[in-house]
């Protein structure tokens, strides 16, 4: 219920774009090939959506367009680079809430500003984090799960591969009273295959990365951060109704360009990309693999990015977490 309060009623950002952009430059647009820069590694709910755009806009433009996959530092290795880009329409962001928002709230000093360094396009997918397990992990709920960290405190161990997954795993001490241990990694790819592996114990990550290798019994997952029942996972329980109050924790995924791109080139690209994103065989695929499509408006995303630093602000409070 926070959380929708927040969003609701954060305040809406200014978009600025410049009104005056040569018709030349937006009729001979791109002129050269795209760069999509995302801050996690291959194979994240992040790197598959890039991939999707940069298909559909080699498709659509007939240039290379190509996905750098910069993972490190919560993202804000990949977000730094695209911050400092030229503005012509030609780098893309393709980003999740962490370098997008949550940052702001995790560290205490970033090497980019995105509100200021960025011009929001679009979200194009949101799903719940969900709580995984090496399935030789002797806890089939939450609640199991729980019981076996207060059995063993500080002898579990957690990774994150965001600051999503890494605030999760915290919330997830303070609300239910248990000692793990954090280990960080590049990306939620990475947390997952160690805990697959069983170097770790826990994660908490994206159903577009987690959900592929539950079905195949690599990995169980415990629950699901929503209010209630995901409506793309109906058969698995939420962490609230197996007695974590208030565990509602959503992932997404987003489109920004470098601040200054001119409206003439930023609109129709960012028509292009909803185009894309929106595609049936698209949204279909992410279904299956539990992620929803939800194209937004750049008011509307940095409305939502607003509200996300806010929660993120806090929930590192309940968590008891300081910046880093």
């Amino acid at each position: 219920m926070f959380r929708r309060q927040l969003i609701a009623g954060a305040a809406a950002g200014a978009l600025a774009a410049p009104l005056a952009a040569p018709a030349v430059r937006a009729q001979s647009f791109p002129g050269g090939p795209f760069r999509l820069i995302v801050p996690f590694g291959a194979g994240s709910a992040t790197d598959q959506g890039a991939r999707n755009i940069a298909e559909g806009l080699n498709r659509i433009y007939g240039v290379p367009a190509v996905v750098e996959n910069k993972p490190g530092a919560n993202g804000a290795i990949a977000a730094e680079v695209a911050a400092k880009a030229k503005p012509d329409g030609l780098t893309i962001f393709v980003c999740s809430n962490t370098a997008a928002a949550s940052n702001v709230a995790l560290m205490k000093s970033l090497p980019y500003d995105p509100i200021k360094d960025f011009d929001p396009v679009t979200l194009i997918g949101r799903a719940p984090v969900f709580m995984i397990v090496n399935p030789k992990v002797e806890a089939k709920t939450a609640a199991e799960f729980v019981a076996l960290c207060k059995r063993q405190p500080g002898k579990i161990n957690f990774g994150s591969g965001s600051a999503s997954t890494r605030i999760s795993g915290e919330l997830l001490k303070a609300k239910a009273g248990i000692d793990m241990v954090h280990v960080p990694y590049k990306s939620t790819p990475a947390a997952l295959t160690d805990t697959m592996a069983g170097h770790v114990q826990m994660c908490f990550a994206d159903p577009v990365t987690s959900l592929p290798q539950v079905k195949a019994g690599t990995v169980r997952c415990l629950g699901v951060g929503n209010r209630g029942r995901y409506k793309l996972t109906p058969d698995i329980p939420t962490l609230i109704e197996q007695g974590i109050p208030d565990f509602e924790l959503m992932t997404w995924t987003g489109v920004m360009l470098p601040a200054g791109v001119p409206a003439a080139i930023a609109g129709p690209l960012r028509d292009n990309i909803v185009k894309i994103v929106s595609e049936p065989a698209y949204v279909e695929k992410q279904a299956q693999g539990g992620s929803e499509i939800t194209p937004c408006t750049p008011e509307e995303m940095r409305r939502i990015q607003l509200a996300e630093i806010q929660l993120y602000r806090e929930m590192m409070k309940i968590a008891g977490i300081e910046p880093e």
